[in-house]
């Protein structure tokens, strides 16, 4: 820098222009020689770290970097925990995090032990730290698991029951709605699931299962009935969308001026505490001038007497008064708690019909919903909750209005005669009901508790194993007992709202049960006693053997927290999502909306999640990837279920999937019946002449008496065939898959057509050492391997190409361009720079499109082409496999998938020809190698899309 031009003018420059010159000159050497800061770093020092904060850098380092402009760049200073975790703004913090997502009111009990996940606009419970695939399914065996399902959300109808059930009728299937017309679950004594479809679509357009609970006839009600709709919160909006459009709803103004409501609320608890800060002052200084009128009364007014310094001496006094009581405001905890939720029910977004008739209310996160799964689900339900007992206040002295108006609400809600002996009669059901363990199917039970954090225990209580002796409780015994009334104070919203805005904080119970003299004892019951309703529907179990039963439980809202920790230390087993996803391979479970292929919330899930498997597909090098075009997998990522329904029926324009109950009845007893043989009495030359297995099908149910040759029972298959003829074959069934032998089955695995000669060779092999599962796909040829090679070497070159000529442009630019040229423009190095790198795009602006879509072009050039034929494979595929793993109740490879019913009904021909040409007596290799006599089962090939491997499978139909 002493060799400067003499025409620099350093006067007219200053010294801070120099400074300036010196830093950017010295920058541009260092950028010659190519001297870069973090490249020099010692390869212990982390890269990452060091940028985030400059002064982990090594003393020998940081004067290069500051003299490359690291002085301007300030590390960005984060509050510490300690200020961020102050009890003061801690609420106001937990509200503003849940402005995008809604948390769970068990939240900060799940987010210390369970990995959380963001979906469908709440924060929910993935999967435990600890290990909790078994933990969870054996809970659902021999214990009870537990689960928050609050996130279900709660549409409520209203209107007269003609009306409502003529607009239900356009979203229903026929057969739902002549359940809905059951007197019991009219009357609110059992709850139904159904199908909610678009308008006249049945059976296409599907949306998602709802379960539906009216609710009893009550006087309020005037002649109308209600009815609550619990849906999933992926296909909320679309279920709200269209009972909108079935019964012409029109949002109220009430419901707009509840959305002000809520906000104001929100923010007012949110915002700081200013205006009791305002209002403190003005009362001292009220206190200050009536100090000095008092003055003035009784000595006078007095001349010589400073009015001024008096006021100030009464503020004095007023201030040190202030700084000894120290007074600090209580606190709402519960309503800050629910301050983002419809509470109260003014607030709650409703919607009324054109003619005034039928209301809607979203009743969404309103109310907490509890599952419990297991055998020993009543024993926690026991354990956790306590009828409350009814305890009049005693009348000492004539109450006035207002002290009669801030009483609890089940003193007004049980002065009626009527309403205590339904309380008695619902708790005389309870301990009968619970006596045993298994209650029927479809239970509704309403009941009133006492306050849960009363009777929590001090720890975990182990649940006590079932016994052999517990009572037996008979059909008709069940029937009688359930005559117990379903009126409940949950169904009425003023008390809901009561409820939740009267509860007592959890420092008050505390205090209450610290003061005990037996710790660990329960308090008293008593009249001011928080009682808080529930209802309690018992689910049915399904299909598996001892799995599936459990109860729900509904809780309004703000005693989410309160009731689960009871839950918790009865012997609860807590799950998340991924539990509930495994249950519904392990004990099959009803599908949510996102996991059916034929609703838009299905169609969007499948979507997010191919584009998750693809991303981590190309996150790996190309050596750790799998080749796929060899493969022969077209999707690899997701599965194609409109171009499956496509490739097997010609003209198909949408999928739906079958959900008749008696037809898939039928069909998964001619595919599961492993005891019986199929007789074909007349067989087709070619396989195109009918679409269906025979003309005159029959199930022979083969006896334990070897004379007994003739049928004994047979099923004709000709009215499944009729019922089949008004079908459209572009329908999906859900199947079962079980691996005959070693192999756990991916997703996306094809389920495939097995050829003649594979069930041959599997059932008659060449030589006894051969392997049973020797089927592989023959390598497909490579037909991109040259594009992807090509697209390598002309990325690279155009690579190199920009790098050269962005070298070129900034040694242009240090070298001709003359410093102080650069002075009366007021431009600096790095913007003349800049300038002559946007001219090096300019010119150059094809090969950059031509780079930039290079990462496009190779991964496409990594997979087959998605309007290829389906059937591009050795075997036919009938289906994709959607979940599968290790199934623990099986002790082997399982999976869960959808297969087209016209592929699912060639496959039963095949199995049917294949019966009838080995006979009875030829026989076949069972699952440990050993030949047993002849089997019916529907055996399939599964392949995973990263295998050439075939492995055989046993294929059942889920009802």
């Amino acid at each position: 820098m002493e060799d400067l031009p003499e025409q620099c003018n350093y006067l007219a420059l200053g010294a801070a222009r120099i400074r300036e010159i010196k830093a950017i000159v010295s920058k541009l050497d260092n950028c010659e020689h190519g001297n870069r800061v973090f490249q020099n770093l010692p390869r212990h020092m982390q890269r990452r770290a060091v940028s985030a904060n400059p002064r982990r850098l090594p003393r020998y380092l940081r004067e290069k970097h500051m003299r490359e402009g690291g002085a301007n760049v300030k590390p960005t200073h984060r509050p510490r925990r300690k200020y961020r975790r102050r009890p003061c703004n801690l609420l106001s913090e937990y509200n503003r995090r849940q402005k995008e997502y809604t948390w769970l009111e068990t939240h900060i009990w799940h987010a210390k032990r369970f990995h959380m996940i963001r979906q469908w606009g709440y924060a929910l419970p993935d999967t435990p730290t600890f290990k909790g695939y078994r933990a969870s399914l054996r809970a659902t065996k021999k214990s009870c698991l537990l689960q928050d399902v609050s996130f279900m959300c709660c549409i409520e109808l209203e209107g007269p029951q003609v009306s409502l059930l003529n607009g239900l009728s356009s979203v229903i299937q026929p057969a739902s709605l002549s359940s809905l017309s059951d007197t019991e679950i009219q009357l609110g004594r059992k709850p139904i699931e159904v199908m909610l479809f678009q308008p006249f679509r049945q059976p296409y357009g599907a949306i998602g299962m709802t379960e539906m609970l009216w609710h009893p006839h009550s006087d309020h009600l005037q002649g109308k009935s209600r009815v609550w709709l619990w849906v999933h919160p992926s296909v909320h909006s679309q279920v709200v969308d269209v009972l909108t459009e079935v019964f012409s709803f029109v949002k109220t103004d009430s419901a707009q001026e509840g959305d002000k409501v809520s906000q104001e609320r929100i923010e007012s608890i949110i915002s700081t505490g200013a205006e009791e800060k305002t209002k403190e002052a003005k009362e001292i200084t009220l206190s200050a001038d009536e100090k000095v009128r008092e003055y003035e009364l009784q000595n006078g007014v007095d001349e010589d007497v400073d009015i001024a310094a008096l006021k100030d001496c009464a503020k004095d006094d007023q201030d040190s008064k202030q700084k000894r009581k120290k007074p600090k405001m209580p606190k709402n905890v519960n309503e800050a708690k629910i301050a983002r939720k419809n509470i109260p029910f003014v607030r709650t977004p409703k919607y009324t019909s054109a003619s005034s008739e039928i209301t809607m209310m979203l009743l969404k996160d309103t109310l907490n919903r509890f599952r419990l799964t297991g055998p020993q689900a009543h024993s926690v339900i026991s354990s956790a909750l306590h009828p409350a007992a009814i305890i009049e206040k005693e009348n000492t002295e004539a109450e006035d209005d207002a002290v009669k108006s801030e009483q609890p609400w089940w003193l007004d809600y049980y002065a009626k005669e009527q309403s205590k002996s339904r309380h008695l009669e619902q708790v005389k059901a309870w301990k009968q009901l619970f006596s045993c363990p298994q209650p029927r199917p479809g239970t509704v039970l309403p009941l009133v508790v006492r306050d849960p954090r009363v009777t929590l225990p001090h720890k975990k209580i182990p649940l006590e194993t079932a016994t052999s002796d517990v009572c037996a409780v008979s059909e008709t015994e069940q029937e009688e007992l359930g005559k117990w009334p379903l009126e409940n104070p949950i169904y009425d919203s003023a008390i809901r709202d009561a409820v939740t805005l009267s509860k007592e904080p959890d420092a008050v119970i505390n205090r209450r049960r610290h003061q005990l003299l037996v710790p660990g004892s329960q308090l008293p019951e008593t009249a001011e006693e928080s009682r808080l309703p529930l209802l309690l529907l018992a689910r049915r179990p399904t299909y598996c053997e001892d799995y599936g039963n459990g109860w729900d439980m509904i809780v309004p809202a703000g005693w989410g927290m309160s009731v689960w920790m009871p839950l918790v230390f009865g012997g609860g087993v807590a799950g998340g999502q991924q539990e509930a996803e495994n249950l519904h391979m392990e004990i099959h479970t009803p599908l949510p909306p996102y996991l059916l292929p034929d609703t838009p919330a299905g169609d969007y899930f499948s979507g997010w999640l191919a584009n998750k498997r693809r991303t981590d597909f190309f996150r790996r090098p190309p050596a750790n990837r799998q080749n796929f075009i060899k493969l022969g997998v077209q999707f690899p990522f997701s599965q194609p279920w409109r171009e499956l329904a496509q490739d097997w029926e010609p003209g198909t324009q949408d999928i739906y999937v079958l959900r008749d109950p008696e037809l898939l009845r039928d069909l998964a007893q001619i595919v599961q019946e492993p005891s019986c043989s199929i007789s074909i009495t007349k067989k087709r030359k070619t396989e195109n002449v009918s679409e269906f297995p025979c003309k005159k099908m029959k199930i022979i149910d083969q006896g334990k008496e070897e004379s007994a040759n003739e049928c004994t029972s047979a099923i004709d298959v000709c009215s499944i065939e009729q019922k089949l003829q008004g079908l459209s074959y572009g329908s999906l069934v859900l199947v079962k898959l079980e691996l005959c032998y070693k192999g756990v089955l991916e997703p996306c695995a094809m389920i495939c057509l097995p050829l003649k000669e594979d069930h041959q060779a599997r059932e008659f092999p060449a030589k006894p050492s051969s392997k049973i599962e020797d089927i592989s796909e023959p390598p497909h040829p490579d037909t991109k391997a040259q594009q992807r090679a090509r697209l390598k070497e002309e990325h690279h070159k155009i690579k190199c190409r920009m790098q050269r000529q962005r070298h070129k442009a900034r040694q242009r630019v240090s070298l001709n361009t003359d410093v102080m040229s650069l002075v009366p423009m007021e431009l600096t190095i790095e913007q003349a720079t800049a300038e002559a790198l946007k001219k090096v795009e300019n010119d150059n602006q094809v090969i950059l499109h031509r780079y930039s879509s290079f990462k496009e072009e190779m991964e496409n050039a990594w997979l087959r082409d998605t309007h290829d034929p389906l059937q591009c494979c050795s075997r036919k595929i009938l289906g994709y496999v959607t979940h599968g793993t290790f199934s623990l109740t099986l002790g082997k490879g399982a999976g869960i998938g959808w297969v087209s019913l016209k592929a699912l009904l060639r496959l039963m021909q095949v199995c049917c020809g294949r019966s009838s040409t080995t006979g009875e007596q030829k026989g076949c290799l069972s699952d440990d190698g050993r030949r047993v006599g002849k089997n019916n089962i529907c055996l399939v090939l599964t392949r995973n899309p990263s295998s050439f491997q075939y492995r055989w499978a046993k294929l059942s139909i889920l009802l």
